[in-house]
């Protein structure tokens, strides 16, 4: 039958991905810097046996008999066709050639970026930053003038969105993203007027050894529920959760003047983590047993980074394991702790942000990715664009210091643009789907405050891990919450934290 055809041709490409996963988890954090060409040349080739597999005649007869005989596929089948269909369209929208170059300028860049980034040279990075993106720009063309009909793009931009959010529009993101710089300035304002009336936490003054953060980080993992038998925790650049299902790669960074940074950062990944482990293992291999796009993805590394990380009977909770490990100082007390990672404050680094200013990162780069793709700005444009976007927003200056302004992210130089929006859409469906768990488990607070938080993993199971791509954004939405995204529920669970004095 030809719906088997296709689904084993989607096995070839799970185990290809799996390879691409892995190396580039080497890359990142095993791999000596010498090694970079011939790894990129490596992953670059990998990505064109995709591409070929799915453009080969053969699949895409099988396609369209298995569209035709799907009359007696079950339920999940009809979802997994519907899947490998919409990916079958989008890979043969884009030339093997593109997806070639793409991969080794991204690769070429993102590698020369971990050096000029701590060199602040803009100069030399400016023109390989311009050659990704002048290949995305081909990439959104192609996949918009393919797939614009049948997709409803508006633009070139939301065909590059919908790579990593699939069904997110413009027009979903435009009206929120507005909501939220209108309210946000308010309520910083109000919050930080409160927090400056009051003495500040006490901060971090002793520097502690980077083996005492990870065992730390291990200990919380394992509160969180990670299999070490399926996971390992390693040191990069850029915090990430990488590898496969049975095969979960989580990094993170650390400083030993800010432990709290390295271990937020671990809880982070741990989301991910327990979302890609936690998928339907009936239907491994089978896009339907995939994640859904990055605003799911990134709200359950934020509900558990956001919701439950930084919520005060969790801190009071983990409390004493800092004194176990660490030191049992005053920085590391649960009150002090709570209010340390509670506190608001602009800055200039995206990661590092505070729940209340941290969208207003994700916009500032979303008014400039958008804008580079269509036309509206160029890449020599970027730091006054983001030092003009700081000074709006946040109130700060970027003025030639291009390593903690528009050189921070590894985004752009790995060529994913189109994925910022789904930071603050995660953050916002973290939010609804908080409140949803908190209907259905009442007592979830005192659960939280004995670590007993496996009927909140039960729930996020049942509610969206096991879903995969079954359902469209929306309907997993309505079916976990009761409603598609509502950006009330984010902007609540703000006021309700921060304006608290306590």
């Amino acid at each position: 039958m030809s719906y088997q055809r296709l689904e084993k041709a989607f096995y070839r490409l799970a185990q290809l991905d799996h390879a691409i996963a892995m190396l580039g988890w080497d890359q990142q954090v095993m791999m000596p810097p010498k090694g970079n060409a011939a790894r990129g040349r490596a992953l670059a080739e990998l990505q064109v046996m995709s591409t070929e597999i799915m453009q080969a005649p053969s699949l895409l007869e099988a396609m369209a008999l298995a569209e035709s005989e799907s009359g007696g596929l079950e339920d999940w089948q009809q979802a997994n066709l519907r899947e490998m269909v919409s990916d079958i369209k989008a890979a043969n929208a884009v030339p093997k050639e593109l997806v070639e170059a793409l991969a080794i300028a991204s690769n070429d860049c993102e590698h020369a970026w971990r050096s000029l980034r701590q060199d602040n040279n803009w100069r030399d990075f400016e023109p390989l930053l311009q050659k990704v993106v002048d290949l995305t720009v081909e990439k959104a063309q192609a996949l918009n003038a393919a797939l614009r009909d049948e997709k409803g793009f508006a633009n070139d931009y939301e065909a590059l969105l919908d790579v990593y959010d699939p069904g997110t529009r413009m027009k979903r993101i435009d009206p929120v993203f507005t909501q939220l710089k209108t309210e946000l300035p308010v309520l910083l304002q109000e919050v930080m007027e409160r927090q400056n009336a009051e003495s500040p936490p006490t901060g971090q003054t002793s520097p502690v050894e980077k083996h005492r953060q990870v065992a730390l980080a291990h200990n919380i993992m394992g509160i969180l529920g990670i299999d070490f038998d399926a996971s390992r925790l390693d040191e990069a650049a850029h915090p990430f959760s990488g590898g496969v299902s049975d095969d979960s790669r989580i990094t993170s960074r650390y400083d030993e003047l800010d432990v709290f940074g390295g271990i937020m950062a671990v809880i982070h990944e741990c989301g991910h983590s327990r979302y890609e482990t936690g998928l339907n293992r009936d239907w491994r291999y089978r896009p339907v047993g995939s994640s859904m796009g990055m605003g799911v993805h990134e709200s359950q590394s934020l509900f558990f980074e956001m919701q439950l990380g930084r919520s005060r009977p969790f801190i009071e909770a983990i409390a004493p394991l800092f004194s176990k490990h660490l030191a049992d100082v005053p920085a590391f007390s649960a009150n002090n702790m709570y209010r340390l990672c509670t506190r608001v404050e602009p800055g200039l680094i995206r990661v590092n942000a505070d729940e209340v200013t941290y969208p207003l990162h994700v916009i500032l780069r979303y008014e400039l990715e958008r804008d580079l793709v269509l036309g509206k700005a160029e890449v020599k444009d970027i730091p006054e664009r983001w030092d003009v976007a700081m000074h709006e927003h946040l109130g700060l200056d970027t003025t030639g210091n291009y390593r903690d302004g528009p050189m921070q992210d590894i985004h752009w130089p790995s060529g994913s643009i189109g994925y910022f929006p789904s930071y603050t859409l995660g953050a916002m469906n973290a939010a609804q789907l908080y409140h949803a768990m908190q209907r259905a488990i009442p007592d979830a607070p005192e659960l939280v405050g004995r670590l007993e938080l496996q009927p909140i993993f039960e729930w996020l199971s049942a509610n969206v891990w096991q879903k995969g791509r079954l359902h469209s954004y929306d309907d997993l939405m309505t079916g976990a919450t009761g409603e598609t995204l509502n950006p009330r529920y984010f902007l609540d669970h703000l006021r309700s934290r921060y304006r608290r004095s306590d």
